[in-house]
């Protein structure tokens, strides 16, 4: 993340003009992090790493993306994966 300064939110009609720039630089800053870290292997989390994730349903024929609500379900497969339990 970059530096964290204190200012006052736009209202959202002058905060338009930023959009596009904001949505590049948020893509530039996630391909510069992923080629970063894709060949990590058995990192460790220390105290003030964060892990943000979301589980989404994408419905292609009308275009839209909804959240899924079977996070705690997904968790606990993945779990069991990952300690080689069988469900």
């Amino acid at each position: 993340m970059g530096l964290l300064k204190v200012g006052v939110p736009q209202p959202w009609e002058k905060s338009k003009k930023n959009l596009n720039y904001v949505r590049e630089a948020g893509v530039r800053q996630f391909i510069s992090t992923y080629n970063r870290v894709k060949d990590l292997k058995g990192d460790e989390l220390l105290w003030g790493d964060e892990i943000e994730y979301g589980i989404f349903v994408l419905d292609h024929q009308n275009k839209k993306v909804r959240l899924s609500l079977r996070a705690k379900e997904v968790r606990i497969g993945v779990y069991a994966v990952l300690m080689g339990v069988q469900r």
